[in-house]
């Protein structure tokens, strides 16, 4: 259809600009030119002369010249329509710094605005003078997008239509060298199956997942949403009990009921898996083991699948150095989850592990609706059990709008909403509010100093002019912060000064300056703050630097919500997160409570940012996000988020309803007293009856409850916290 490689010194016949500056596109020294430098919001195009055809493959290569910022783009367009704004249109779209989380884009452009639909990482910010090499292949609603080979956006897109081709460029010049476009005539291979976790709703806002590890071939999956099968190099399934469930491939052919988990054991099984995985682009499994090296293994060879790391017979104890050691071995496993041992199964230990960004599974070997309660009421995120059916049943009693666990507050630079962002005082007074985690930003000064600072250059928060890692720590520190006047801190003052409180510190570098890695790791070791520490950024070379000399540190990846279908937003989702070995912390824009009880059984956890909307703020702490990162940390300070008796001894009157003296404590650490009315019954030897909300028991004898609380928030919506299991009497 086309091949060009501008020999001439015009443009091409029938090539022609569309906006911009006239003559902002050119022909020169064998390249064709297009600067977009003078408008970084309206891009100047060139149009190219081909009919609308919908199934092709362009491969050209280009040089990102100059940019006017790191941020500026330059971009193909494809499926362009024959409209006078050319909408709508797709484009494969690189910034300058393409290697940040959105250093490239598959885009969707319709009705003057935006829908980036996938982002991902390139190896490298686009260096001025080298030539890349980037190929797009659309087939119907397949599209793949790579940059120097590299598979950058595997996506399903719709509006499907013919459409013709262009170029352009913002806030950038572009040189493209050549460009050939032909038809494409093989459809792509399939995206990956999807696989239902059918697990049975609940009241529970993002009740945990439930795996079933049945003990029995063809045990029923009543309530689960997965299924924990073993695995063997032959690839042949075994049930926990050691009875055959067929071969893997039989699963695959036939469709898996539910969310696969598969236990391996040697390195066999991997290399036998990441064939399997590699043919039929295998996307959507959990990979258990427990051994770490094992599992490294794993992401090594299969880096789409997920794993986690099953210490549950370890000999870990609920201590702060064995859960920190929770921590460590898990991310350098390459994993998210950890199955914990049962002595870990304590509401504190779970929390301050979701907190340094793991996700938390239990087995439970027990069937009692005592022992389910028991692990409910943790907060666990996730369930291995032979026995589902006594979970779900649980579940079934809890009022709508439970959180079993705790959505976690960040505060965002502390709480700039009083105090000027990202200085100590601004951070102090967050944890006094009731923060679970106070967010900074990093930058390198000249003489190789961690300071705290938003922006790339001190105009905007400082009394200072110019960029920050042009100035040495002296020169940062005669400055003072705007408008209150306080100083530029340092992260060693905020490690000095956090230490040993009961906050994480979510650290997010900032800047693109690989030289920031070695220092930081320092001053985290010099501190001893490992078991309090935690790296996000939107930069994913920094998070892989990050790993490669610190691989036990938590991470978690900043970016946006990809928009479509909901299959193809979970796909986006577990490539950044599974790639990554990361948390997935996005813009809240896009981000639905549907697609956070999807993942949630893939063990991705959600950090969305930042609230500055109280109403919409209450919305996702009722949908149970697992953290909400805000400027506004007092909007939660009167939260309750514990409730225990008074008495540990209760009785209820028979024919009256049941109320108990119960002691909040809220996000503040504060206590307060209260009545607990609405109650959960666990198990009971006398009769009951529930009716308006209140439990009157209709008879003599005992049982065990979970005394239940509901917080009001100010836009009238409520939530409804419970105790651990209490014994009561019934006279």
């Amino acid at each position: 259809m086309l091949q060009e490689s501008f020999a001439g010194s015009t443009l091409p016949a029938g090539w022609r600009q569309h906006n911009g500056v006239n003559g902002a596109a050119y022909v020169k020294d064998g390249s064709l030119i297009v600067n977009g430098r003078g408008d970084d919001y309206n891009a100047t195009a060139v149009m190219l002369p081909l009919p609308a055809i919908q199934n092709f493959r362009l491969d050209a290569g280009f040089t990102l010249a100059a940019a006017n910022n790191n941020s500026r783009w330059v971009s193909f367009m494809y499926r362009v329509s024959d409209t006078a704004n050319l909408e709508p249109y797709f484009q494969a779209a690189f910034r300058q710094n393409a290697a940040a989380s959105n250093g490239t884009e598959l885009a969707y452009r319709s009705n003057n605005g935006w829908n980036v639909t996938h982002t991902a990482a390139f190896d490298e910010a686009l260096q001025a003078g080298k030539t890349y090499r980037v190929s797009i292949e659309a087939y119907n609603g397949r599209v793949r997008q790579y940059l120097d080979g590299k598979l950058l956006h595997d996506a399903e897109v719709g509006d499907v239509r013919p459409g013709t081709f262009g170029i352009q460029a913002a806030g950038a010049e572009i040189r493209v060298h050549d460009i050939t476009i032909k038809e494409q005539l093989k459809a792509l291979p399939s995206m990956g199956d999807i696989y239902p976790a059918p697990q049975q709703e609940s009241g529970v806002a993002m009740a945990p997942t439930l795996i079933a590890a049945a003990d029995a071939a063809g045990a029923s999956l009543r309530g689960a949403g997965g299924m924990l099968f073993g695995l063997d190099a032959a690839l042949n399934l075994a049930s926990a009990g050691g009875q055959s469930e067929g071969s893997l491939l039989q699963k695959l052919e036939t469709g898996m009921a539910a969310l696969p988990a598969l236990r391996i054991a040697d390195a066999a099984t991997i290399e036998a898996l990441a064939a399997v995985a590699a043919e039929r682009n295998l996307v959507d499994l959990t990979l258990v083991a427990d051994d770490a090296d094992l599992l490294a293994l794993a992401r090594q060879r299969i880096p789409m699948a997920r794993t986690a790391l099953d210490l549950s017979q370890s000999a870990l104890r609920n201590t702060r150095q064995d859960l920190l050691t929770v921590v460590q071995q898990t991310n350098r496993s390459g994993s998210k989850i950890a199955i914990l041992p049962e002595r870990m199964l304590a509401r504190d230990a779970v929390a301050y592990l979701q907190r340094m960004l793991i996700t938390p599974w239990a087995v439970s070997q027990h069937t009692t609706p005592q022992a389910a309660a028991q692990i409910l009421t943790t907060g666990i995120n996730g369930i291995i059990t032979p026995d589902v059916e006594v979970f779900t049943t649980l579940l079934e009693r809890f009022p709508a709008n439970t959180l079993l666990r705790m959505p976690l507050v960040i505060g965002h630079r502390g709480v700039p909403s009083l105090v000027d962002e990202n200085t100590l005082e601004g951070a102090l007074k967050s944890v006094e509010l009731g923060a679970n985690a106070v967010e900074s930003d990093i930058y390198l000064t000249r003489d190789n100093r961690l300071v705290i600072i938003h922006d790339d250059t001190l105009d905007r928060t400082t009394t200072g002019k110019g960029s920050v890692e042009n100035y040495s720590l002296a020169e940062l520190q005669a400055l003072r912060t705007k408008p209150q006047g306080l100083a530029i801190p340092t992260l060693d003052e905020y490690f000095g000064a956090l230490r040993g409180k009961p906050v994480t510190q979510f650290v997010e570098i900032k800047t693109g300056n690989p030289n920031i890695i070695a220092p930081l790791k320092a001053l985290i070791e010099a501190y001893g703050v490992q078991d309090q520490v935690i790296v996000i950024s939107f930069h994913q070379d920094q998070l892989r630097r990050m790993r490669d000399i610190m691989p036990e540190m938590s991470a978690g990846l900043l970016t946006s919500t990809p928009t479509g279908a909901a299959p193809a937003v979970l796909r986006a989702i577990l490539a950044g997160t599974q790639a990554m070995s990361s948390t997935f912390n996005p813009s809240y824009a896009n981000l639905s409570r549907e697609i956070m009880e999807v993942a949630k059984h893939r063990g991705t956890t959600f950090w969305p940012w930042t609230f500055r909307d109280q109403a919409v703020a209450e919305n996702y702490y009722q949908y149970g996000t697992h953290g909400l990162t805000t400027d506004y940390a007092q909007w939660f300070s009167d939260y309750a988020v514990r409730v225990a008796p008074v008495s540990a001894s209760i009785s209820f009157a028979q024919n009256t309803a049941a109320a108990a003296a119960v002691t909040l404590t809220h996000q503040n650490g504060k206590t307060t007293a209260a009545q607990s009315a609405e109650m959960v019954v666990v198990d009971s030897t006398a009769a009951y009856r529930q009716e308006n909300g209140q439990l009157i028991f209709t008879g003599a004898g005992q049982a065990t409850v979970l005394l239940g609380y509901t917080q009001t928030l100010t836009g009238g919506r409520q939530y409804t916290i419970f105790s651990e299991p209490v014994t009561v009497t019934i006279r």
